[in-house]
């Protein structure tokens, strides 16, 4: 007589696997959503190293060029002097639409005060209109602000945002979930 497997004997361990996959599968997105957070931030941090030793040197912060999407924010970071290695940085959590010019994957953004003979007032405007009061005030101390779109894929610091607030800071807050709204901010110094 021949020895198979059942039905019933297939059927569970079917679903067994199921099982298993139901608790694994939500488990690696949250390890792959927690690395991307990190790498925006130690991202930030050698972006920060870069921009405070390009201010020990030229006395000021480089400014914001250009448009939220301009490709080259981060060039005088490399050139002549080499502050970082690169000058793109492409946000992991930018949407797969959000493209910059030349077709590559959109960069973190740079927000900043100016230079003083070239101040830009929305940088201040932005902190006032923040939902965050810890920030209020604090516009003549901030210098510039590092911003990623966040797990939402949604960056609120731009005019286009698709959930309010709009064209403020928004903060996103690992503590409210994962994939809580808001951008990945470091502001500077």
């Amino acid at each position: 007589m021949k020895s198979a497997f059942t039905l019933i004997e297939l059927l569970i361990v079917v679903a067994i696997i199921g099982i298993l996959a139901a608790i694994a599968v939500p488990n690696f997105l949250n390890a792959q959503m927690r690395a991307k957070i990190a790498k925006v931030e130690g991202d930030f941090k050698a972006i920060a190293t870069g921009l405070e030793m390009y201010r020990l040197d030229n006395g000021r912060y480089i400014s914001r060029a250009g448009n939220i999407s301009w490709p080259y924010r981060f060039h005088p970071l490399t050139t002549p002097v080499s502050y970082l290695s690169q000058g793109r940085w492409p946000d992991p959590f930018a949407p797969q639409t959000a493209v910059m010019p030349d077709g590559d994957p959109m960069n973190y953004v740079y927000e900043s005060k100016g230079w003083p003979e070239a101040p830009v007032a929305y940088f201040g405007n932005k902190i006032r209109r923040s939902p965050h009061t810890f920030l209020h005030g604090r516009e003549n101390s901030l210098e510039y602000a590092l911003i990623s779109a966040g797990p939402d894929a949604d960056l609120q610091a731009d005019s286009g945002a698709k959930s309010q607030p709009q064209d403020v800071f928004f903060l996103y807050a690992g503590s409210n979930g994962l994939m809580s709204n808001g951008d990945i901010i470091r502001f500077g110094p």
